[in-house]
């Protein structure tokens, strides 16, 4: 056994310890219980009943409360359905079991009863993840294997060999109980345990070890690269986005976690980071669509993410006073010559000919087939005025805009030449518009 679990646990810290009556977590109870007389922590312990394995996991459950009672260890226990998620969830009883034990650890260390919650996983454990990992198709995150503390769960046996703890039960006369499932290689970990580790560590004694070397540099480089990526992501008004001078590599991570930021976790897919990627060759407005109603497009020098707008503006009739959209608040009212000359160069504040708007004006967002007709030049597509001002594409259907037909009279950023004050105008309306521009 090494002294690992002084990185882990602090001094005057509660540490319960997941305990399923196996040997390997018996191991952990009895070492940090020994440990915890001299380092100023104090421990317990948590059993899930997975409702999987019937007579036996009741068996090992009473087993862990008998241990409990006479160590003299405060014991929480708590029964989950992990064969009613698996089959609600279309998913494995074992990626079930996983799932509900989780949370029961997080309700636990949600609750402050316990401070940390530390699990038996040993370097043979992480071993087994590396592989696993490696075989289903993985990054240099999942090269990494098992994290030695990872949102209140600690695993103090991390660098800790299979042959030390069995050691460690035989030379302390521990009794523990053994699961009969771990025997089952139809189990996927199960045949990486039982066939494919000895057989590898026939030709490679320290193979197990190696592997677990490896791993921990593989997460020492792949957190220096996650640094690396964050320099290159900023907040927006409504997500975020990642600057384009990220190279390639960069650009991933950084769209990864961005992902993660939004709330869609583990939902995407290599492809989907692989289609963000790919934004960076393609032209100004170019998207991708994302899980979780998310968007990323391309804005010039940089990629944006955002949800999809679920709001619609109804088309109105223009008239005097104030609309709003999407937070934007567009407020139109009579004025006169002298405030056009005391204000027309103040942002925000447009100024028009009340009678050059039209009986048919209305207030709406922007259609394909739009057009404007800037102040002293000549007609064109909405969408290219919009490209020519610069003005993301994410926030082009939030604006507000007034028109007559396919004419664009007011574009949210500026009045059409067709509407403008000149000297014969006698009637003015002002409108104040300040929509978002990042």
């Amino acid at each position: 056994m090494n002294d690992f679990y002084k990185n882990l646990i602090s001094k005057g810290e509660k540490i319960a310890v997941a305990l399923s009556g196996g040997g390997d977590s018996v191991a952990l109870l009895h070492f940090l219980l020994d440990k915890s007389r001299t380092d100023g922590f104090s421990v317990c312990a948590v059993n899930i009943e997975h409702g999987i394995r019937g007579e036996a996991s009741e068996r090992d459950s009473l087993f862990v409360k008998e241990l409990c009672e006479n160590l003299g260890v405060e014991l929480f226990f708590y029964r989950v359905d992990s064969l009613f998620l698996a089959n609600k969830e279309k998913i494995s009883l074992e990626q079930a079991a996983r799932a509900l034990r989780y949370e029961k650890f997080r309700e636990l260390l949600q609750s402050g009863k316990v401070d940390k919650i530390a699990t038996a996983h040993h370097e043979r454990d992480n071993a087994e993840t590396v592989l696993l990992n490696l075989f289903r198709g993985t990054s240099l995150k999942g090269a990494a294997g098992i994290k030695a503390h990872n949102q209140g769960v600690i695993r103090p046996f991390l660098h800790t060999s299979k042959v030390e703890i069995e050691k460690y039960l035989a030379e302390n006369h521990l009794p523990f109980v053994t699961d009969e499932t771990n025997a089952d290689t139809d189990i996927k970990r199960n045949y990486v345990r039982h066939k494919l580790l000895p057989a590898a560590e026939k030709l490679f004694p320290e193979a197990e070890t190696a592997i677990s070397r490896f791993s921990s540099l593989a997460r020492e480089e792949d957190e220096y690269l996650d640094a690396l990526a964050e320099k290159y992501i900023f907040k927006t008004k409504d997500g975020f986005g990642i600057s384009l001078s990220a190279d390639a590599v960069l650009l991933r991570r950084a769209a990864a976690a961005v992902l993660k930021r939004l709330g869609i976790g583990k939902d995407y897919t290599f492809s989907h980071i692989d289609s963000v990627a790919e934004l960076k060759k393609k032209e100004n407005g170019a998207r991708s669509d994302l899980p979780g109603e998310c968007v990323a497009a391309r804005e010039y020098d940089k990629i944006v993410f955002f949800k999809k707008a679920g709001d619609v503006f109804e088309e109105k009739p223009f008239v005097m006073g104030s609309y709003s959209f999407c937070g934007n608040v567009m407020l139109s009212e009579k004025s006169s010559l002298e405030e056009f000359h005391e204000l027309c160069a103040a942002e925000g504040v447009y100024f028009a000919d009340a009678d050059k708007l039209g009986k048919n004006a209305a207030v709406r967002t922007r259609r394909e087939g739009d057009v404007f007709r800037k102040f002293g030049g000549g007609e064109k597509k909405l969408k290219d005025y919009y490209i020519d001002k610069k003005y993301p594409v994410r926030l082009r259907d939030e604006l507000l805009l007034i028109a007559d037909g396919e004419k664009i009279l007011f574009s949210g950023l500026d009045i059409s030449d067709a509407i403008r004050v000149d000297k014969d105008t006698v009637n003015v309306i002002k409108l104040t518009y300040k929509p978002q521009r990042s």
